[in-house]
């Protein structure tokens, strides 16, 4: 086997090593037992796939150069760090002790459908993004090119400190998905930016299996999991051939890990929650520079719903902090960088007159982009409002608001317009929280809310 086959079966191969790898880190973020199985599973390759990143950014930032071993030992290191602190048991559904319950004639006949459409979905995706190498504009330009260079050097480039060079790289971007792409080389012993893109489709899998996974754990039907599943993965706007490469994906993916993780915590639902929420914490902050907003929205919005004083403090606390501290390392590691393509005088009272047409502008603009997709948004409107009102849904769709929100008025900032901002990033950013919204209007078509998950009794998924 030679050839692109031969690329694949050894990404393939790094993959799954490092999904190995995170399912023994993953000990440290969730209890035991069949209830957690399909989130543990896809928080595996998250934790195994933030693992590679996080030693190949510790080599380069020591001065080390990166080594194939190195990244594997430090891997395996964080491995051993989570059989090592597991998550305590918890109480739930035994398959020993509990019989299953009946499954409808509706569910029998509609479960393999929503299956199919998932494994239909993922593999659409693998064909979109394995077509051809990886080609983005913003992956050429930013993502592939700091991975790439990372990778090649094996230190941090003088360039990527000097804006005046490298503004079209955005040198304020967090470095994780390129630190990614350069550990996944490391790895692999070259770099390939053609079946490297097979990063992108486990990453959906990844997303599906936490999607339905937490659905199932917090009441949600199979059918009702499964169809949110197939859903998502069929939603070509996220899981496009353009978007491969970017980080919008790997973005969508963590903030599913926050939102649930956010949500468990807020409700106690088990041990591991707090702990799951400060890596979802860390994952989004290191991605993109919205993963830092979203974690202090997910504090504010822990600090709301948490009676608590102290409880609100650790979730708070585990929501924003570790994300602050990537944003803190990745300028103590490149220096200071400014957001060059906005204009933050605006807020200046003298210039408020100007602000406020550049919003109506930037708010036209959102409108104008999103009528296209009125089906869409249609769909999830009526779904949304027909079913029942819950905290933790209402928790995931705060998210999704403050994100949507902030994707809408911040070209009002951009240097170069409110219009070329928003028809340049809207539709792929709001893109990414496609799964967030999909977990929360699904929620709010499982039944109430929970009020002592440990002690409930849950099917496995």
């Amino acid at each position: 086997m030679s050839g692109l086959p031969a690329s694949l079966a050894a990404v393939l191969a790094v993959l799954l090593v490092l999904a190995a790898a995170g399912a023994a880190a993953a000990r440290a973020l969730f209890p035991s037992g069949r209830r957690f199985a399909a989130e543990r599973a896809g928080w595996s390759l998250a934790a195994g796939l933030a693992g590679a990143a996080l030693v190949e950014g510790a080599c380069l930032t020591g001065g080390a150069a990166p080594s194939r071993w190195i990244v594997l030992g430090g891997v395996v290191l964080l491995a051993a760090l989570g059989i090592a602190r597991p998550v305590p048991s918890a109480p739930g559904f035994d398959p020993r002790t509990t019989p299953p319950a009946g499954v409808s004639r509706f569910a029998a006949a509609w479960l393999p459908a929503a299956g199919a459409l998932v494994g239909i979905g993922v593999a659409l995706y693998a064909l979109r993004a394995l077509t051809e190498p990886m080609w983005a504009n913003d992956y050429l330009a930013i993502w592939g090119l700091k991975g790439r260079t990372l990778f090649a050097s094996g230190a941090y480039p003088a360039w990527l400190r000097d804006p005046a060079v490298s503004r079209f790289s955005h040198p304020e971007y967090p470095l994780g998905l390129p630190l990614l792409y350069a550990a996944v080389a490391t790895l692999l012993g070259r770099w390939d930016d053609h079946a490297g893109a097979l990063l992108f489709p486990a990453i959906q899998c990844g997303t599906l299996l936490v999607l339905a996974g937490w659905l199932r754990r917090r009441g949600a039907s199979r059918e009702i999991a499964w169809s949110a599943a197939a859903i998502l993965a069929l939603f070509e706007p996220l899981y496009s051939g353009f978007l491969t490469g970017m980080a919008d994906v790997p973005l969508s993916a963590a903030l599913l890990l926050f939102g649930t993780a956010l949500s468990d915590a807020v409700d106690d639902a088990d041990a591991g929650a707090i702990r799951r929420l400060a890596a979802a914490s860390v994952f989004a902050g290191a991605l993109k520079n919205e993963g830092l907003f979203l974690a202090a929205a997910g504090a504010i919005l822990a600090f709301a719903a948490e009676p608590s004083r102290g409880r609100r403090v650790r979730i708070g606390a585990a929501a924003f902090v570790p994300a602050l501290a990537v944003a803190g390392w990745h300028r103590a590691a490149l220096g200071p960088a400014t957001l060059g393509d906005f204009d933050f005088g605006l807020l200046a009272p003298a210039r408020w007159g100007e602000l406020a047409a550049r919003l109506f502008e930037a708010i036209g603009a959102a409108a104008t982009l999103a009528a296209p997709a009125w089906p869409i948004l249609l769909c999830a409107a009526v779904l949304l409002g027909a079913g029942r009102r819950r905290p933790d849904s209402l928790r995931l769709l705060g998210l999704v608001a403050a994100a949507a929100a902030a994707y809408v008025l911040l070209p009002a900032f951009a240097v170069r317009g409110p219009l070329w901002l928003a028809s340049t990033t809207l539709p792929r950013t709001t893109g990414a929280l496609a799964p967030l919204a999909a977990a929360a209007i699904a929620l709010r078509w499982s039944g109430e809310t929970r009020s002592n998950f440990p002690a409930g009794n849950n099917e496995g998924t």
